[in-house]
């Protein structure tokens, strides 16, 4: 460590993760933290370490105490069992709010803004609780998937996945489109997942205005033999049929791009096309 920091440059900022506050690693990295360049965390956990290695540089001393504040919000206990009356609880709850959103709730494309449309083979993970969901500054994450709508512990694990203060929606596609043409998803940024792009076409084209259309993993996941797909990107891995469905994807949105993380190059669907022929 002695010859690592001699070795930096003095305008270098440099985080530091140790175990224990008080430990002896701590202790022995201790008088490298005089360097204002120079940031020491102790009893970090991952979320904090993702915050970090995913941040522009360089990273504020504010930016840092907020990644803190977020990382032990994301100390939970996670348990699958309920209660008799927890389930009860939650049945009557959900059936009020799908009867509310049959009431108020229309198919027509009521023209709403949403922050973005990304295609992700697993929905809500890492990537997208702690890196796409503070890039564009959503408040809210909505799952565009049939399967998992109808999967009380699937839903539940996405829920889990997502950063706190986040409100998750899972909802089959249709329902989707329902949500979003709600005059009140306009005053709400929300971060919209699908696992095909077949499904992202079909909410493209009945919703009004999307900022950002991503498609980031594809395919990977669905049991398809990876020598009848086509590969794009070592994360995209496409069937005809959905390379139909970015074609169509293209078209409705010239802008949408492929970009697998916030740092990574944008690269336009329509020129990929291209090169596919």
């Amino acid at each position: 460590m002695k010859e690592f920091f001699e070795r930096k440059e003095p305008e270098e900022q440099v985080f530091v993760f140790t175990d224990l506050q008080g430990g002896s690693v701590n202790q022995k990295l201790l008088p490298y933290s005089a360097d204002a360049n120079v940031i020491l965390i102790t009893g970090f956990n991952l979320p904090m370490l993702l915050q970090i290695l995913m941040a522009e540089e360089p990273v504020s001393r504010s930016e840092i105490e907020e990644y803190l504040q977020e990382a032990r919000q994301e100390m939970k206990m996670v348990s699958l069992a309920v209660t008799e009356e927890e389930k009860h609880n939650k049945a009557v709850k959900e059936e009020r709010m799908e009867k509310k959103e049959q009431e108020t709730v229309s198919y027509t494309n009521s023209g709403a803004k949403i922050a973005a449309l990304r295609v992700d083979d697993r929905l809500i993970h890492g990537q997208v609780a702690m890196t796409w969901t503070k890039q564009l500054k959503v408040q809210g994450i909505i799952v565009a998937n049939d399967a998992a709508a109808e999967d009380p512990t699937q839903k539940m694990a996405l829920k889990m996945a997502a950063p706190s203060g986040i409100k998750v929606l899972v909802k089959p596609v249709n329902e989707v489109i329902r949500v979003l043409n709600h005059p009140k998803a306009a005053h709400m940024r929300i971060l919209v997942l699908t696992r095909t792009i077949k499904d992202a076409v079909a909410i493209r084209e009945n919703v009004g205005e999307i900022e950002f259309l991503n498609v980031g993993n594809v395919g990977r996941f669905d049991g398809i033999d990876v020598s009848e797909k086509k590969i794009l990107t070592s994360t995209i891995m496409l069937t005809a049929q959905e390379i139909e469905s970015l074609r169509q994807l293209a078209a409705l949105d010239p802008k949408a791009c492929i970009q697998q993380v916030p740092n990574d190059e944008k690269k336009l669907v329509k020129d990929m096309i291209e090169k596919l022929g």
